[in-house]
């Protein structure tokens, strides 16, 4: 099936790239992606599929949002129109995809497909209450309404009820195939004391002070305890959330950012995987940690919550509960000492791109 993206996220996430990449398979890609800056405009992209990258978002249309909606559509409408190639059209956000991705539809007579993530669900809802509405509208036109965390699909029948639930898919996203060739049945401990791994950027969503205040509480501090963080600086982490607590800062280590291998020589380090965001779309990091069974402690009703029963393969917390984290991190550590060891197959393998790209052909787009 020729499929016609409308991805305004495209240049913020590696997602975007990997499953146009693996649906190519499938047909021909049109992806066209609004862009704020200049720079944008030569994205990485790969090599099958047709990029349309239009530099259409600016100040006003972050301040308007009427505006930032004519902004979007009239170059898609001027490109795609009339091309007779496209079956179907995929929006991949609601509000600054899906709704002038409905309106291209319906003057093309085209099928859409909307999925709603982390900024819809999170932030959408909540300052686009006034264009509710219009966002109904697109959701009723919609052939299905895709969901990449459960736990998202509760807090969209909350807001608009029960009447979309028969359209309702939810399809995860896929790991790095990186992690999947090296992936493991068994956890094959190395070393003595405790070490958790966060691997994130270093920002507020991410929760690392209470998240590294929670840990040292569950293992009472332990000597061999130890805090190690990927992704970050100590300086960034000062600019976020103040200086640590000297006791906190000699058994916490920031890694800053690494390659794959490295992290995956992390992972063989670590005893558990901890990062309890406040608000997470899926969290690849969580089942990359699965994949080379560490355990993890992640976030209630965001994320990976709902792809796995609490307790299954670690614990989840509420993500503003300093309690609730030091009490997951207890749970994970007793129930896990050893780490994750899979009799069958790691349920990691469960998220390679190519199976999903499948789904999406043989469910959604057809």
């Amino acid at each position: 099936m020729n499929v016609l993206h409308f991805c305004s996220y495209y240049v913020s996430s590696r997602v975007f790239y990997e499953l146009i990449n693996s649906l190519s398979l499938h047909g021909k890609q049109f992806v066209y992606v609004p862009v704020r800056l200049k720079k944008q405009l030569n994205s990485e992209r790969p090599a099958n599929g047709e990029f349309y990258f239009v530099k259409s978002l600016n100040f006003f249309t972050r301040l308007f949002y009427i505006f930032k909606l004519f902004s979007v559509l009239y170059p898609a409408l001027k490109k795609f129109l009339r091309n007779e190639l496209v079956g179907v059209v995929h929006a991949h956000t609601l509000y600054s995809d899906g709704i002038p991705a409905y309106i291209f539809s319906k003057l093309a007579n085209k099928k859409l497909i909307i999925t709603l993530r982390n900024t819809d669900v999170n932030s959408g809802f909540r300052f686009y209450w006034h264009h509710k509405w219009l966002a109904k509208k697109a959701l009723k036109y919609a052939s299905y309404i895709v969901f990449v965390c459960p736990a998202h699909v509760v807090k969209f029948q909350r807001y608009f009820g029960s009447e979309f639930e028969e359209k309702i898919r939810v399809i995860p996203n896929g790991i790095d195939g990186f992690f999947l060739k090296n992936v493991k049945s068994k956890k094959v401990i190395s070393r003595s004391g405790i070490i958790a791994l966060h691997i994130a950027s270093v920002n507020k969503n991410k929760n690392l002070k209470n998240t590294i205040s929670a840990f040292f509480e569950a293992t009472n501090q332990l000597s061999e305890s130890e805090f190690r963080v990927a992704g970050g600086t100590y300086n960034e982490y000062v600019k976020a959330f103040g200086e640590l607590p000297i006791e906190f800062k000699e058994k916490t280590v920031f890694l800053g950012k690494l390659d794959k291998n490295e992290l995956l020589a992390e992972m063989d380090r670590a005893t558990f995987f901890v990062m309890v965001s406040h608000y997470e779309t899926f969290g690849l990091v969580y089942v990359e940690a699965i994949s080379q069974c560490l355990p993890i402690v992640y976030t209630s009703g965001q994320g990976v919550d709902g792809y796995f029963n609490n307790g299954e393969f670690g614990f989840k917390a509420d993500s503003k509960s300093r309690g609730s984290i030091a009490f997951a991190i207890k749970n994970t550590l007793e129930k896990f000492p050893e780490g994750l060891d899979f009799e069958g197959s790691n349920p990691a393998l469960n998220f390679s791109w190519c199976e999903l790209a499948k789904r999406y052909a043989e469910e959604i787009y057809v």
